[in-house]
């Protein structure tokens, strides 16, 4: 599934995309003076696209270890 299918079917998050979206939430407010300003309230807000941008990651990360490669 495609970022964009993913957001406009509201797909649930992969819960690693959630724990590592907050954990670089975290980091980046503590430690990067809140440098990038993630929001994750609802579709739309940068947080939510980094956390569909994950979520294809390890999508197709977990294609790829079934496939062998």
């Amino acid at each position: 599934m495609t970022l964009k299918e993913r957001y406009d079917r509201s797909h649930p998050h992969d819960p690693r995309s959630i724990e590592l979206f907050h954990s670089i939430e975290k980091l980046d407010f503590e430690e990067g003076g809140d440098r990038f300003c993630f929001k994750s309230g609802g579709d739309g807000d940068n947080g939510e696209h980094l956390m569909y941008l994950l979520d294809v990651h390890f999508a197709r990360r977990d294609v790829a270890r079934v496939d062998g490669r």
